[in-house]
């Protein structure tokens, strides 16, 4: 299988990225989600059913099963998944929450953390939307071992 370019990549990390930031900013927080780059380089999200009372982590399960069916049917060559997680103390942190997107094609894992802390006064700051809700820190790039492409 090949691996995906640098270039898809990076869009794969900006969408989720984007897409994270959107949700803290208008609900405050986020289950996990996913995104791929498919066989013909381009950007699809992967969609589970999910209820309000499902947690994270099984949100997150099914996700990974969503993603191991279209990898062995070779409908994808990248994937990305952002949750909203407890940075880990080892990597120093400058505050403890933190967007982790993990980030894998064949010779490639990363998991990218952004740190972040939601402002206080969130209500009046929707209200005037001029106002942030989020400040984000610079992102902690690590490398992993493949949860997919071993």
């Amino acid at each position: 299988m090949r691996a995906a370019s640098l270039d898809s990549l990076a869009n794969l990390v900006h969408h989720c990225e984007s897409f994270a930031r959107q949700m803290l900013a208008t609900q405050g927080g986020f289950l996990p989600f996913a995104t791929f780059v498919n066989d013909r380089d381009e950007l699809e999200m992967i969609g589970v059913q999910a209820t309000p009372r499902d947690n994270a982590q099984a949100v997150l399960e099914s996700l990974q099963g969503a993603i191991a069916r279209l990898a062995s049917e070779r409908r994808l060559i990248a994937f990305a998944v952002a949750a909203n997680v407890d940075i880990p103390a080892r990597f120093e942190p400058p505050c403890p929450d933190g967007i982790r997107i993990h980030v894998e094609t064949p010779g490639y894992a990363r998991d990218v953390y952004t740190p972040y802390r939601l402002l206080p006064h969130q209500r009046m700051r929707k209200f005037l939307a001029i106002l942030p809700t989020v400040a984000y820190d610079k992102p902690i790039d690590v490398d992993v071992a493949p949860t997919l492409f071993k």
